[in-house]
């Protein structure tokens, strides 16, 4: 994976420390203070596919380093600080599939670091092979084992650590993995949002690499550090700049200057409509009651309207419309069923799965909120939202 690796490779330097040459991050958090394996195992795995002489000896070092951290039962910590303590009992199977790669790939090259890998390869399926395993890392163990193994990820996170088993044997993936090629976004899993677009996730790396990275893929995010782990994946493409997802809440999510998405947490979908239940006694006059909400994300090229004209106040049956340079977005509420009184509103806000409120941007709004506030309504009441879509 050459531009990825690249990549991997830069935001590896960035969060290098001159004193220690170990990567520095915490939770994907910038921080100078503590020294992840994974993340360090990757760097060193990129190091080695340079095929670099530098490059290689900074590799063979970084590991050379690393492997004392393994402890007398053959795991390892989730961060060097907290050795000889593994609070993570999976630690050691995180990481064997890389030492294996490298042992496969650089083996003419290693030395004595060779048999150090398999070593420690070995301690670590002695370590783990009387533990209670969940199905995700059964599946890594028998990989490893070079046995077959069945599992069906579901999160983002399923998905990639599968993905590092599977490409053990170097064999085309058994399953589809949900990705929209177009947009370049992995579509499995609930939404994450880091400011204006979708989280990055390794495994978009990999299945990217072959076409070409847009935009959001070219930045610098820690989570490439991670992708360093993986090699190419193709699969059949989707070259639709738009795509809906209909569970885990509903999205519609198209390409502009930036990927553009709408969000809509709660609701459910049925023939094209999309409904939202109100249940339960209310009483507005304690608090701003909004029981109906979407989220569009701020965007120098996005333009929200009512009725086409420019506001931040609307009424049931009265049109909003957001328009970008390649998508135009019609949204309209209305009383299905019960009778209340509501009052719409569009404002700065974050969607609930917003990741980046932290730090310098702890008190930032990175969506606009097309709001629909309760006033009054007498027992269950039914509201729709009808979605008109054009380029």
């Amino acid at each position: 994976m050459g531009k990825t690796v690249d990549l991997a490779l830069k935001a590896c330097r960035k969060r290098q420390s001159p004193k220690t040459g170990f990567v520095h991050l915490f939770h994907e958090e910038e921080s100078q203070d503590t020294i992840p394996l994974f993340e360090n195992v990757c760097f060193a795995f990129a190091l080695l596919q340079q095929k670099q002489t530098e490059a290689v000896l900074e590799g063979k070092t970084l590991l050379e380093k690393l492997l004392p951290f393994q402890t007398q039962e053959g795991n390892f910590p989730t961060f060097l600080h907290e050795y000889p303590k593994c609070f993570d009992r999976l630690m050691g199977l995180k990481i064997a599939p890389l030492f294996v790669q490298i042992v496969k790939r650089f083996s003419l090259g290693l030395g004595d670091l060779k048999e150090k890998l398999l070593k420690s390869v070995d301690r670590i399926l002695q370590f783990t092979e009387p533990l209670e395993r969940p199905p995700l890392w059964e599946h890594r163990f028998r990989k490893l084992k070079g046995e077959d193994a069945d599992f069906t990820p579901i999160t983002q996170e399923e998905w990639f650590q599968w993905l590092l088993s599977e490409q053990l044997k170097e064999e085309t993936p058994s399953l589809t993995i949900p990705f929209h090629s177009g947009l370049q976004l992995f579509l499995g899993g609930p939404e994450t949002q880091e400011k204006g677009e979708p989280k990055p996730c390794p495994i978009e790396w990999a299945l990217s690499e072959s076409d070409g990275f847009q935009h959001r893929l070219l930045q610098d995010h820690p989570a490439v550090i991670r992708a360093a782990a993986l090699f190419p994946v193709t699969q059949d493409p989707t070259p639709d700049f738009s795509t809906w997802i209909k569970e885990n809440g509903i999205r519609f999510l198209w390409k502009g200057t930036t990927l553009h998405s709408l969000s809509i947490p709660k609701g459910k979908w049925v023939d094209e409509k999309l409904l939202f239940d109100l249940k339960d006694f209310v009483s507005p006059e304690k608090g701003d009651l909004i029981e109906v909400a979407c989220f569009c994300d701020i965007s120098p090229e996005t333009e929200i309207s009512i009725e086409e004209n420019k506001g931040t106040v609307f009424f049931l049956g009265q049109t909003i419309t957001i328009k970008t340079p390649t998508q135009k977005i019609s949204l309209r509420f209305d009383l299905l069923q019960g009778s209340g009184e509501f009052c719409g509103a569009i404002f700065r806000a974050n969607r609930p799965n917003q990741t980046a409120c932290k730090g310098a941007f702890s008190f930032s709004a990175f969506d606009w909120k097309i709001a629909l506030r309760t006033l009054r309504r007498e027992g269950d009441c039914q509201i729709v939202a009808t979605l008109n879509i054009s380029q």
